[in-house]
């Protein structure tokens, strides 16, 4: 795993409520199994998931309207690659970023994806249902 993020980002990420706007939606936490998590994989034929986010690249904070830009070719490259998604979205305290939980992706092809959209880190859901942070830098 890289660590080109400092001890302070790295802990915010891990203390961020991941929710996937489901019904019911889907709390996850990294590191935390989620029974509700693996369930929606199995149900939708998938072993794996990536929540990722085109928002604020490299952590520098940008307008809602270049976000909302930033997320909508995120979209579009999900889409492409014919991958379902759910929305979700991260929230730490009063700060919240939307994200894509892109269904049926693998390591590499979420890697590659967050690390275009310049991201320090994305979560990556396996098998097992237990959310991880991986970090791009």
């Amino acid at each position: 795993m890289k660590s080109g993020i400092d001890a302070s980002l790295r802990q915010k990420y891990l203390d961020t409520d991941y929710i996937i706007s489901d019904d019911p939606p889907l709390l996850l936490k990294i590191g935390e199994q989620s029974d509700d998590l693996r369930v929606l994989l199995g149900s939708m034929g998938v072993e794996s998931a990536a929540l990722i986010t085109a928002w604020n690249p490299r952590s520098e904070q940008l307008t809602d309207d270049e976000n909302d830009d930033r997320q909508g070719v995120l979209l579009t490259d999900i889409e492409k690659m014919r991958l379902n998604y759910l929305v979700g979205y991260g929230q730490l305290d009063d700060w919240q970023e939307y994200s894509y939980l892109v269904l049926g992706i693998d390591k590499d092809q979420a890697t590659a994806m967050a690390t275009r959209f310049e991201q320090n880190a994305y979560v990556w859901v396996g098998p097992a249902g237990i959310p991880e942070l991986i970090t791009t830098v």
